[in-house]
């Protein structure tokens, strides 16, 4: 969290999380939501039924993805910005209108909202198919772009994390003020009462998970929980000993405990999920629906959180490619590329998207232990 400043001024220019999801939900971005959540599938489906070759379809995710960082980067000017956000506001007087017609303003809106990024991406994609589809100029190229998505996956896990920790620092840099008192601290005790929560957590939510998902039996069953649990917390244990001499320099605050405590179990409970996830993949049978609802649930997630990351740390750091009007489409963009990388992974593994996600999950569980010891530092050196 070294990027994460703690100071007064940091909190003035930081985004407020609220601020973000109202930008989000407003008239003129729903449209762009509404997209990748239509789009992503759709060329997933048509991928894996063949429809689309692997070549077609990551030329159009990354079409998608490279169209939304160009409009990123058009929204930083004012002029540009107003050009792409231009008439996409359902007009006040659409209260007059019958339920009909208010349905076909707002399906007309938001044709209006996408359009000038679709446009985009579509020439893009005309682009790639042009000179790199079957038997073009740069076939060779355009065989290699869905190698080069599919190992995006790594990084994309890897980037969950950071967003993780970057996200709650600032939110513990919200909630905590800074105390640089120094006091007297037990760390046995706050090891104790961080592995009793994260254990006693991690038990009940996954004898609950593998009660219903699992099939009864053995290592698929509520006696697997067992399992998560020990992992969990020798896997905490270990990290919290790992890191003892930052955690104890950042506990001589009286700040310091709070952050300690507060970061720990967050960053713990978290990983702890993406274990039994992992958990999850490996022994039981995929139950398909649940599994998309917890990658869409967590994709957003990260996406929000990414955004919000993002706008703050641009504010404060000044970075021009990065303001609150177009941390949105940075946002989309990731979720493109994401997505492009599950599809191309479980399109070369014959469906098998249930593994794909494992691996995802088993990335990002050990991405988030290993920046626990490099975080306390970072914040003590952030509030000194």
């Amino acid at each position: 969290m070294g990027d994460i400043s703690s100071t007064n001024n940091s909190k003035e220019n930081n985004v407020s999380l609220k601020g973000i999801l109202s930008d989000l939900l407003a008239k003129e971005r729903r449209g762009h939501i509404l997209a990748i959540v239509i789009i992503c599938p759709a060329l997933y489906i048509l991928s894996q039924a063949e429809i689309l070759t692997q070549n077609m379809s990551a030329f159009a995710f990354l079409s998608l993805m490279i169209g939304y960082c160009i409009i990123a980067v058009m929204a930083v000017n004012k002029k540009t910005r107003a050009f792409i956000e231009k008439n996409v506001m359902i007009q006040e007087e659409i209260g007059e209108y019958t339920p009909i017609k208010k349905i076909l303003k707002n399906i007309i809106a938001t044709l209006r909202i996408i359009s000038i990024p679709l446009l985009i991406s579509g020439v893009i994609y005309l682009f790639f198919f042009t000179l790199m589809g079957e038997n073009k100029t740069l076939s060779v190229i355009g065989d290699f772009l869905p190698v080069l998505l599919a190992s995006l996956f790594i990084f994309w896990s890897f980037s969950q994390a950071i967003s993780y920790k970057y996200s709650v620092g600032m939110w513990i840099d919200e909630k905590i003020e800074i105390n640089n008192e120094k006091v007297n601290f037990d760390s046995r005790k706050n090891e104790i009462m961080q592995l009793t929560i994260v254990g006693v957590s991690t038990t009940l939510v996954a004898s609950l998970m593998l009660s219903f998902f699992g099939d009864g039996e053995g290592l698929n069953s509520a006696y697997g929980a067992l399992i998560v649990v020990l992992i969990t917390l020798l896997s905490q244990g270990f990290i919290l000993w790992y890191s003892k001499d930052s955690r104890e320099e950042l506990m001589r605050r009286k700040d310091g405990q709070k952050i300690e405590f507060a970061w720990g179990l967050s960053l713990h409970l978290f990983a702890s999920w993406h274990l039994l996830s992992v958990y999850r993949r490996v022994v039981s049978d995929e139950v398909l629906s649940f599994n998309i609802i917890e990658e869409v649930t967590l994709m957003v997630f990260t996406v929000v959180m990414s955004i919000w990351n993002i706008s703050s740390r641009g504010m404060r750091k000044n970075y021009n490619l990065f303001v609150p009007e177009n941390v949105l489409f940075w946002g989309i963009a990731f979720g493109f590329g994401y997505a492009g990388s599950v599809t191309m992974l479980a399109v070369g593994l014959k469906g098998d998207i249930s593994s794909i996600f494992a691996v995802g999950h088993f990335v990002t569980w050990v991405a988030l232990l290993a920046l626990h010891k490099q975080s306390c530092k970072d914040i003590l050196t952030s509030r000194l």
